[in-house]
């Protein structure tokens, strides 16, 4: 069994860079990156960063799959969205996943950053000027322009950071003697 295993749904490449990050971060040589898409269940590990892109506001399948697979594990949750640069929003983002967590696992915290989205997704926006609330359609746009520029070298950094404070959130033995001594 590996010590971490770091998962992740890439459509676009955002979330896979910030899954090479966290990759990199990690301190052990028991550790593995993969795409979901590769995941068949054979890949197990005593911590798992799962890193989702949000689409439409949720994640797919597979993750959810993945997800409600899990049992005794320590579980991190990561990844990127295109319309949001807001704390409120990637809470939102982190509930998602947490839904599916079975409740025997310990959950170590998320990080969910801005990423880009494709050229098509502005066009659409675009398209919708006169039909919609044009004020909206404006905010909208400017999130888009924003995002196309992350993640980042600062999201970069934060999911370091994210994946060092995760680790150190880890149940030691210590602290499992400590909880059955308490029941």
């Amino acid at each position: 069994m590996l010590k971490y295993l770091v998962v992740y749904a890439s459509e676009t490449g955002n979330t896979k860079k910030i899954a090479d990050e966290i990759f990199y971060a990690l301190p052990s040589d028991s550790k593995e990156e993969i795409n979901i898409r590769s995941w068949n269940g054979r890949h197990d590990a005593e911590t798992y960063f799962i890193g989702y892109w949000v689409n439409r506001g949720t994640c797919s399948l597979e993750i959810i799959d993945l997800i409600t697979s899990l049992h005794g594990k320590n579980v991190a949750f990561f990844g990127t969205c295109g319309m949001g640069n807001d704390p409120a929003y990637y809470r939102s983002m982190e509930s998602i996943g947490k839904v599916w967590l079975a409740s025997d696992n310990v959950f170590l915290g998320s990080f969910f950053c801005q990423g880009s989205m494709p050229l098509i997704i502005r066009d659409r926006y675009e398209a919708m000027r006169g039909k919609y609330d044009d004020e909206m359609i404006d905010r909208m746009i400017a999130v888009f322009d924003e995002g196309q520029n992350h993640p980042d070298k600062q999201d970069l950094l934060k999911a370091n950071v994210f994946t060092d404070t995760a680790i150190h959130r880890i149940p030691t033995e210590e602290s499992y003697s400590r909880i059955k001594d308490i029941i």
